[in-house]
């Protein structure tokens, strides 16, 4: 078989409240809550995924599919489980399992890796690994233009205090979404926590019929297939 182009599909239900994937052997559920995480402004249109505590301004990376500049609703797909018999099972809590930003509000028609410049495409039999590494994790948007904002919201002050861990400990246990807005530039940034933690995460981006993109997905790797 020769090289063909990687495609997803099932996004779509990772966005829905309710059971989601397959039950496992002893009948666990995974159990989707989708929480909005506000808009985040794009003045650029390059938007940039990244992990907000490791990455320097100088080198953040747009995704090399452009949209309009404008700002655009984030939404994160919060992941619980319940046992066999219908209930919470509190010793996993919950997990993060993918953040969205919707670009138009139609249904994406194809899904396909979201790259950075030199990055190349994904491509089967072959499947290299491809989207942002992280260390912290910590997973977030932003515009290109916000990188140093970023920097400033992802750093200590003068007194030890960090706006970015502070905002994400302000909700969610911790896991966010936090969807915070730097004084100075008046530029925000949405963050989470990466599903079960540190590692490579890949986003991807829908298309409608016209090829016009309508949305990126990172995924965490949480849902069962």
């Amino acid at each position: 078989m020769g090289a063909v182009e990687l495609i997803r599909t099932g996004f779509e239900r990772f966005f829905v409240d309710g059971p989601v994937g397959k039950p496992t052997g002893g009948g666990e559920q995974q159990v989707v809550a989708v929480h909005q995480a506000g808009e985040l402004a794009l003045p650029t249109g390059r938007l940039v995924a990244a992990d907000p505590f490791v990455i320097w301004p100088e080198d953040a990376e747009p995704f090399t599919e452009e949209v309009p500049p404008g700002s655009y609703p984030v939404t994160v797909s919060m992941v619980s489980w319940v046992d066999g018999d219908g209930f919470p099972d509190l010793r996993q809590g919950y997990r993060v399992a993918a953040a969205k930003v919707t670009v138009r509000d139609e249904p994406a028609y194809s899904w396909r890796p979201a790259v950075v410049p030199g990055e190349h495409v994904p491509m089967l039999p072959v499947m290299p690994e491809f989207g942002y590494e992280v260390k912290s994790s910590t997973g977030a948007f932003f515009d290109l233009s916000a990188a140093e904002a970023l920097d400033r919201l992802a750093s200590d002050d003068e007194v030890g205090n960090c706006d970015l861990i502070d905002a994400l400990g302000a909700v969610g246990g911790g896991r966010g979404p936090a969807n915070v807005t730097d004084p100075r530039s008046g530029l925000n940034v949405v963050a989470f926590s990466t599903g079960w933690g540190d590692g490579r995460y890949p986003t991807w981006v829908g298309r409608n019929t016209a090829g016009e993109a309508v949305a990126f997905v990172t995924d965490f790797f949480v849902i069962n297939r």
